[in-house]
Order: structure tokens, then C-alpha cells, then sequence
């Protein structure tokens, strides 16, 4: 039983799963993201991965997951000792228990795990502080100032929850509920009867074995995004083949904040370049207006830094940077 344990001194696992539709034991997990918050310390990914369900994937248009994706993930039985090596000790949460714990219960009862550690609701803490109604998790985000990068990525959607009951939690603080035996006294709702159950001690404890497996697809969307930032800024840039100073400026601001490698900005500087060039030779002639307009998008690639023929990544400098620069040295 939990009830006397004080909130913030109380080790915290926010749990997120994507899966093949909504139905624990007729559907499956496909990706599990598990941040804890011990006492003290800032909330941390402790695991992320893709699982292979064991049947087709469904639902791709909501969670973007693929056949392909998890192929090669791991079985969630392989990873069951990790998972529960995540949330041992520890206070289980989830932006909606009502969906993620049922999965939890089944994919571990086929791993031989009965046991059910105590967990509640983020979504109901709104309702439950008298703040509003539920609502999705990144208009709750939105409502507390929490920015959300990406949506049904499970290591995404559960550092936003995790971030967001940080913020509800110095709610609590101000309200002087310290304890989940005060907060169960807020309202009734049904996930507070889990409060009698004891968290799960260890993964050996329940006989698993952590095996040290996982498959993250989170580093792979965070590129793709920020790939498809520049990608879309850099045909706007270009797009009236002349690019000015504050262009080339707001283009470097943009390459410091993504931080891309050299080779991915300048594969997609080829892929701009191609894609024109492709188009005016379509009909086998090249006439002096295209071969115009071709040199200056290639004048226009080579200001932003690489164009095709160019051996390294240099960025042309803005002439009045250049002119401060040569005035200094």
C-alpha cells in the first residue's frame, strides 16, 4: 500500500505504449517508452523500443510504425525483464491507465508476471486539481506550456507526460497534497483502488531477467523531422533562385539548431539541384533560359553552403558579417 508515501519522495515510471489498436489481448504493443523520476531528480528515458506483436501491424496512419519497422524488433516477452526492471520500485503512470494498463497486464501475463505494481492517471489530473476537463495529452501540454516535438512517438508522448505532471505536481506542492493517500481523497476514481498493491520490488523478483534489448525508433523521427525542416526551408529559400543575406542567415541559424551533418544538408542541396535540372532536360532540350536559371540555382546552393561540384561545406558569409570580420582582423 502506498497510501502513506509522500509524492515527491516516491520513485514515479510514466508508461506509454503504442499498439495495433485498442484492444489489450486482441491487439498488441508495438512500442513501449518508460521515463522515471526518482526523488530529486529530473525525469530520465530509461527504456525505448519498437516490439514485434506477432501479427500484422494496423493503425500505421496514427503511430507511424510499419511491417518493416518491427520486423526485427524484439518479442515483448524478451523485454519484459527490462520493462520491469524500468518500474520496479516505483509508482506506475500513464497519460490514459485506462488504456496503457490493461495492455501492461496482458503482455506481461504472457511473460508468467501476475503482479501489478500501483499506478494512476495523468490525464485526471485536471478533473481531479479542478483545472478542467480531460482532454489529449498535447492539448493538456499546450494548456501548461509544454512543447511537444512529437505525437504518438512512444518515448515522446511519455517525456511530455512526465514533464506535464511535474508541472501539476507543483499544483499539489502549493495545495499542500503531499501524500497519494490526500490525493486519492480528492475525488473517486476508479485506478486509486490500485493503491493497495505493493510496487513490483525487482525484475528477479517476478522471474524475469533483463536482457538488454531494445530497438528505438525516437532518434529516427527526431532526424526525420528535423530533416524535413531544412528540407522545406531550403526549397523556400531557393525557390526564386536568388538567396540574400538575411537568408543566409536565417539558413545558418537554422543549420546550428539542427544540428545536421554536412552530408545531409548537402545530399538534399543535390536533390534540389536534380530535381530542376531533371525537369528542364524532360524533353531532351536545355535551352539558354533553363541553363540561366540552373547557374543561378546553383549560385544560390553555393551561397547556402555546398552546391554540386563544391568538395566541403562552406557557407558563403552575408557581406556586411564579411566586411565586420575583415574590419577586425
Amino acid at each position: 500500500m502506498i497510501h502513506d508515501l509522500k509524492i515527491r519522495e516516491t520513485p514515479i515510471s510514466f508508461i506509454d505504449f503504442e499498439t495495433t489498436g485498442l484492444v489489450s489481448g486482441l491487439d498488441r504493443v508495438i512500442e513501449v517508452g518508460i521515463v522515471r523520476m526518482n526523488p530529486g531528480e529530473s525525469p530520465k528515458l530509461v527504456f525505448d523500443s519498437l516490439v514485434n506483436p506477432g501479427q500484422k501491424v494496423r493503425a500505421t496512419e496514427i503511430h507511424g510504425i510499419t511491417d518493416d519497422d518491427v520486423a526485427f524488433a524484439p518479442d515483448f516477452r524478451e523485454i519484459a525483464g527490462d520493462i520491469v526492471q524500468a518500474i520496479s520500485g516505483s509508482v506506475v503512470a500513464s497519460y490514459n491507465v485506462y488504456f496503457d494498463i490493461p495492455f501492461l497486464e496482458y503482455e506481461l501475463s504472457r511473460a508468467g508476471v501476475k503482479a501489478l505494481p500501483p499506478y494512476f492517471c495523468v490525464m485526471y489530473m485536471r478533473p481531479l486539481l479542478d483545472l478542467g476537463a480531460r482532454c489529449r495529452l498535447e492539448v493538456a501540454c499546450e494548456l501548461q506550456g509544454i512543447a511537444m516535438t512529437l505525437q504518438h512517438v512512444a518515448a515522446s508522448d511519455v517525456l511530455a507526460t512526465a514533464r506535464l505532471f511535474l508541472a501539476y505536481l507543483e499544483i499539489l506542492r502549493e495545495r499542500g497534497i503531499e501524500t497519494f493517500g490526500d490525493l486519492k481523497k480528492l475525488k473517486k476514481f476508479k485506478f486509486f483502488e490500485s493503491f493497495n498493491n505493493a510496487p513490483i520490488l525487482s525484475a528477479e523478483s517476478v522471474g524475469l531477467i533483463p536482457c538488454n534489448i531494445a530497438v528505438s525508433r525516437l532518434e529516427r523521427e527526431a532526424k526525420r523531422l528535423k530533416t524535413a525542416r531544412y528540407w522545406e526551408s531550403l526549397k523556400v529559400v531557393v525557390d526564386d533562385l536568388i538567396v540574400s543575406d538575411e537568408e543566409v542567415v536565417e539558413m545558418e541559424r537554422l543549420r546550428d539548431e539542427l544540428n545536421l551533418q554536412a552530408e545531409v544538408m548537402k545530399a538534399m542541396h543535390a536533390k534540389v539541384f536534380m530535381g530542376v535540372m531533371a525537369q528542364f532536360i524532360d524533353d531532351d532540350f536545355l535551352d539558354d533560359t533553363e541553363a540561366k536559371k540552373l547557374k543561378l540555382l546553383w549560385q544560390a546552393l553555393h551561397r547556402l553552403g555546398w552546391a554540386p561540384g563544391m568538395t566541403g561545406w562552406n557557407p558563403e558569409k552575408p557581406k556586411s558579417e564579411a566586411v565586420s570580420s575583415g574590419a577586425q582582423s
